[in-house]
């Protein structure tokens, strides 16, 4: 079970209270200001009747969200990521210290998963969930969506389709029911110490659709693809602006003795790269998301073994019938229908010349 809120700490309650009526997405509490608010992609202090936050005060509120166990994890490793209830709402948490106090940082989680369709995302994400096996990354910085993202997809396998899936997360967000699949969901911490303990220990499951929620470093990479040479589809996250600068990525992180084989191994597992932003919306009613989207062909493929990895985003401008699309395509529709400025759009561009060139005017 998820930590459940208890109604001991009637100021916090209210400020949960205000994130979820006003539909915020992040809430901050950190020492020398007053609490704080992300709506619409906007800060806004909560300073009616309200102090500024003291360090005790900084220090109680971190501590009323989590267990002992978790504050002795806290203390130990100096940062702490967790998720919780409270009343019909869910939120993500993280603790760290910053000056020697706490700051707490939450992020409030929708209850229902959403569809592929609730998204808006084009049929492309739905096709890729029929793949038996090969690696599926969702990339994008932090509050881009793609827990939301890979949520919606693992859903559409669970919903259509009678498969074994593990999903390795820190921590949960989404709570996925029994549908056709078999769902199991393992918490870093709390049911596994780790991503690579709970990686190998996955392998002994034999399920056929594993998710761990981002490949932070070279063994976990290199765990992802020997699960998806053997079989399984994988899901996972990294944090990239693009699909171009993704398979750089991961390739970069193995020494350069070992990077050949790598390449060798995303040419053949690599299935799909959905790279993705949150822009917000000009009139300030909320955010747009905006999709780069990579699908492995024959072309892609070669590129990768040779390294010819600067070729890609041209072969993805020009396969738009196999569901490609860079992310350009995204900002110049929204620029175009006004759903977002031209200065919004040319701060997530990868190429702003191709922007400036290709605007309405």
């Amino acid at each position: 079970m998820l930590n459940t809120m208890i109604s001991e700490y009637p100021e916090r309650d209210a400020l949960l209270g205000v994130v979820i009526d006003n539909k915020g997405s992040d809430f901050y509490y950190t020492v020398g200001t007053y609490p704080a608010i992300k709506i619409s992609g906007e800060i806004i202090l909560v300073n009616e009747g309200i102090e500024i936050i003291s360090p005790v005060a900084a220090r109680d509120f971190a501590q009323s969200l989590i267990t002992n166990d978790q504050h002795e994890k806290l203390l130990e490793a100096k940062n702490l990521d967790f998720s919780f209830q409270f009343q019909d709402s869910r939120f993500r948490g993280n603790i760290s210290f910053q000056n020697g106090c706490y700051m707490t940082v939450l992020r409030l989680l929708s209850q229902n998963i959403p569809s592929i369709q609730d998204l808006g995302l084009p049929l492309i994400y739905q096709d890729i969930t029929r793949t038996g096996q090969g690696l599926i990354l969702v990339t994008g910085p932090t509050g881009s969506g793609k827990s939301t993202t890979l949520a919606a997809m693992i859903n559409e396998i669970n919903t259509n389709y009678a498969k074994h899936i593990i999903t390795i997360e820190d921590p949960i967000e989404y709570i996925h029911v029994h549908k056709k699949s078999i769902m199991e969901q393992k918490e870093i911490g709390r049911d596994v110490p780790d991503y690579n303990t709970a990686l190998i220990g996955a392998m002994r499951q034999n399920p056929q659709v594993i998710l761990f929620g981002e490949m932070r470093d070279m063994h976990e990479i290199e765990m992802a693809l020997k699960l998806a040479e053997t079989g399984h589809l994988v899901f996972s996250t990294l944090h990239t602006r693009s699909a171009y600068q993704t398979i750089s990525r991961i390739i970069d992180a193995f020494p350069s003795g070992q990077q050949n084989q790598v390449r060798l191994q995303l040419a053949d597992t690599l299935v799909a790269v959905f790279s993705q932003r949150l822009l917000k919306k000009s009139d300030g009613s909320g955010m747009k998301l905006a999709k780069e989207i990579l699908v492995k062909n024959t072309a892609i493929s070669h590129l990768i073994r040779e390294n010819e990895l600067h070729q890609i985003p041209s072969i993805m401008q020009t396969s738009s019938r196999e569901g490609m699309q860079i992310i350009e395509h995204d900002l110049l529709q929204f620029i175009n229908d006004g759903d977002i400025t031209l200065e919004e759009g040319l701060k997530y561009a990868n190429m702003p010349k191709f922007i400036k060139e290709n605007v309405n005017s």
